[in-house]
C-alpha cells in the first residue's frame, strides 16, 4: 500500500461509509444532506445529527435482503406487527415504568404499536416504509421512522430519530376533546371508534402539532424520500418464490415464503444462508441456514444423530445467553435415512431468540443440517413447519429429489 492509500475492505473504505455512499459504492447514493452532521460512524452505518430539522438519521448497509413482493403484502404486514410488538415489548422489560403495577401496552391484543407499515416506490423501485412505537407511557413516547432499500448485495436503511417526547397524550386528549363535541348522543361504538389510536395517529392531525414524535417521523420519512437526494444505483430484483439452486453448496431447496437468499463472497461450499426481514436490518429478522455439514454417520441411527445433533445445539447458543432450554429427539427413520430435530431458546440481554433445527443424512451417511433461527414471538409450530417444507424440498444438484423415490 502506497502512502497516502486509504486501507480498503470488501471493496469498500475501511470506516468511510458516508463517503461511499456519497460515490455510490454501496448500491445506492446519498449525501450527508445539508445542515446534517455526522455524529457517528462504523465501517456499516453513521449517525446524522440535525437539531434545526427536529429529528436524526441513522444509516445502515446490511447483508441481510427483503422480499417486498406484492403477493407477500399480508405476510409482510403480519410479520412487521410481530415483531415491532416484540421489541416494544423488549423495551419494556429493559426499563420499565416506576409502577411495578404498570403493564405494556401490547397487553391488549387490539393496540398496536405499528403506525403504518407502506410499500411505497422510490424511482422504479419498491421499498419499505415503516412507522412504530417503542414507548408509549405516560410522560415517555418514542417512536422511530424506517425506510428500507432492498438492494442487490442486501439492503440499505434510514432511520428517522424523532426526540422522545414528555407530553405524551397530547393528540389523544384533542382527539377525544373533539370527538366528544362532534358524537355526543350518538353510538357509543361510534365515539370509541372516533377516540381510538387510529384516529389520534391520523395523518391530519401531525400539522396541529408538529413537534410531536409521529408528526417528526413523518416529516423525517417524507424528507428522506423527496428531498434528501436518496438515489438506488443497484436495485434489487424481487424474485418469485421457488426452488432455489446454490451451485457452490451443491444443492437446492425451496425456501419458505418472504425468505431471500443471502449471496456469500467468497460462496461458501457447504452452506447458504436466507433472511426474512420485517422493519429492520438489526430486529425482527428470521434466518434460515441449510448446511452439508460434513459429518457422516456409517450406519443408519437416529438416536445417534439426535445426540450428536444436540451437542452441536448446544455449541450455537452465543456466550452469555441466559435461561438457556436445549432439547433433542430422533425422528422416525424415512427410507434408510436417519432424522432428528433439535431446539434451543435463550435470552440475551433483554432479547428472547429461539432456534429449530432439522438434521437428516443423505444416502452416503452425510448429516444435512437445516435451522431456522427467529425471536420467541414466532410461534413454535410455524418455524417447525417451516424447516420440515425445507427438509422435503432439499435435494443434492444432479441428484432427484430424495422424496420421489416414496
Amino acid at each position: 500500500m502506497g502512502p497516502g492509500a486509504t486501507p480498503q475492505r470488501n471493496g469498500f473504505n475501511n470506516m468511510a461509509f458516508v463517503e461511499d455512499l456519497k460515490q455510490g459504492q454501496r448500491g445506492v447514493r446519498f449525501a450527508v444532506p445539508r445542515g446534517f452532521e455526522v455524529a457517528e460512524e462504523t465501517e456499516r452505518s453513521a449517525m446524522l445529527v440535525d437539531k434545526g430539522r427536529g429529528f436524526s438519521l441513522s444509516l445502515g448497509a446490511f447483508t441481510h435482503r427483503l422480499d417486498l413482493l406484492p403477493a407477500h403484502d399480508a405476510l409482510l404486514r403480519r410479520d412487521v406487527e410481530r415483531h415491532a410488538r416484540d421489541l416494544f415489548e423488549t423495551y419494556f422489560r429493559q426499563a420499565p415504568p416506576a409502577d411495578p403495577k404498570a403493564r405494556p401496552r401490547t397487553e391488549d391484543k387490539a393496540w398496536s404499536p405499528v403506525v403504518e407499515t407502506l410499500p411505497v416506490n422510490l424511482g422504479a423501485a419498491r421499498v419499505l416504509r415503516v412507522v412504530h412505537r417503542l414507548w408509549y407511557e405516560p410522560g415517555r413516547e418514542t417512536l422511530m421512522g424506517h425506510l428500507l432499500v432492498p438492494l442487490a448485495r442486501g439492503l440499505f436503511e434510514v432511520r428517522v430519530l424523532p426526540p422522545t417526547s414528555r407530553l405524551t397524550g397530547v393528540r389523544e386528549a384533542a382527539v377525544a376533546d373533539r370527538a366528544t363535541a362532534a358524537l355526543a348522543g350518538t353510538d357509543p361504538a361510534a365515539f370509541l371508534r372516533g377516540i381510538d389510536q387510529r384516529a389520534s395517529d391520523d395523518p391530519a392531525l401531525d400539522a396541529s402539532f408538529p413537534r410531536h414524535p409521529l408528526s417528526v417521523a413523518r416529516k423525517g420519512l417524507r424528507f428522506v424520500l423527496e428531498d434528501a437526494g436518496l438515489e438506488i444505483l443497484e436495485p434489487d430484483v424481487q424474485t418469485r418464490p421457488g426452488e432455489v439452486e446454490v451451485s457452490a453448496a451443491g444443492f437446492a431447496v425451496t425456501p419458505p415464503p418472504r425468505y431471500r437468499h443471502v449471496a456469500k463472497d467468497p460462496p461458501s461450499p457447504k452452506l447458504a444462508s436466507w433472511s426474512r426481514v420485517s422493519f429492520s436490518g438489526t430486529d425482527g429478522i428470521q434466518l434460515l441456514t441449510v448446511s452439508r455439514t460434513g459429518t457422516r454417520l456409517a450406519e443408519r441411527n437416529g438416536r445417534k444423530l439426535a445426540r450428536i445433533a444436540e451437542d452441536l445445539t448446544r455449541a450455537a447458543v452465543p456466550a452469555g445467553a441466559e435461561g438457556v432450554r436445549v432439547s433433542a429427539v430422533a425422528l422416525p427413520d424415512e427410507r434408510g435415512r436417519s432424522h432428528a430435530e433439535t431446539y434451543h431458546a435463550y435470552v440475551k440481554g433483554a432479547s428472547r431468540q429461539q432456534s429449530l433445527f432439522r438434521w437428516f443424512t443423505e444416502p452416503d451417511g452425510e448429516v444435512v443440517m437445516i435451522a431456522i433461527g427467529a425471536a420467541m414471538c414466532v410461534p413454535l409450530d410455524e418455524l417447525a413447519d417451516d424447516a420440515e417444507a425445507v427438509v422435503r424440498s432439499f435435494r443434492r444438484l444432479g441428484v432427484k429429489k430424495w422424496w420421489q423415490i416414496f
